[in-house]
């Protein structure tokens, strides 16, 4: 799966689909508002279990994602402090970046810190 992909999915999509189930809850099942409430869990049900299992995959190291910048495979992990990474062998780490985090950088690991 390309990093990207999922990138704005969990970011972008996940929210997005959360609010209109949230501005839904109390329409009536049989008015627009409540179809697309059911259109938005039908949707937002399976998003969850698969970041459940791609959580799980990552919590072992073993979940991999095709890097946004030069299409190779890459380690996926994540922390508090920069979100969603992924440790591409040619363009070093690439994670979140901007004011709400919402564009994906990459620094690239210099020699000094592979050494230690």
């Amino acid at each position: 799966m390309p990093f990207r992909l999922w990138f704005y999915l969990a970011k972008v999509g996940g929210f997005v689909l959360f609010a209109i189930i949230a501005a839904t809850f109390f329409s009536p099942v049989d008015s627009p508002l409540g179809q697309l409430r059911w259109i938005a869990l039908w949707i937002f049900i399976p998003l969850c279990l698969v970041g459940a299992s791609m959580g799980v995959l990552v919590a072992l190291g073993k979940l991999r994602m095709l890097c946004p910048f030069c299409g190779k495979s890459g380690q996926v992990g994540g922390n508090k402090q920069d979100g969603m990474w992924l440790e591409c062998e040619t363009c070093g780490l690439v994670h979140s970046g901007g004011p709400f985090g919402l564009k994906i950088i990459r620094e690239e690991i210099s020699e000094d810190e592979e050494s230690a």
